[in-house]
């Protein structure tokens, strides 16, 4: 009955440990990226790409903070493809390439979507 109690006990405090990451990190940070880059879209939708550029610069500086903590904790295959997706609409950004620009906010909205799903605590990813 002891190595039951202990094994829950370590079982809740793992959830709990996973939890406060979902709620301190990838919730905000997914909601983050979903938010600001559809106001980027719309900020090259009204041509203004001085304001684009530094926009998707204070994204990639976040975006390398981030990774820093995510790297331990997400799959790294899901980092990879983010990391590359906001370089590419960094450079597309530059050179002012609307429609790619478009294509790869979109890819990347949907790429922090899997993470968010990946790791929420829910009933399906704990078994």
């Amino acid at each position: 009955m002891r190595m039951v109690v202990i094994s829950l006990s370590i079982l809740l405090i793992l959830l709990g440990l996973w939890g406060w990451f979902y709620y301190t990190s990838v919730k905000p940070v997914t909601q983050y990226y979903w938010d600001n880059l559809s106001n980027l879209s719309e900020t090259m939708e009204r041509g203004d790409w001085e304001r684009a550029k530094e926009n998707i610069n204070e994204y990639l500086n976040r975006w390398i903070e981030i990774r820093k903590l995510w790297i331990y904790f997400i799959n790294q295959k899901d980092i990879d493809n983010i990391d590359s997706s906001i370089r590419q609409l960094y450079m597309c950004v530059l050179n002012e390439d609307k429609i790619l620009s478009q294509v790869e906010i979109q890819h990347l909205i949907n790429l922090f979507n899997v993470i968010n799903e990946n790791e929420c605590l829910s009933l399906e990813n704990i078994f």
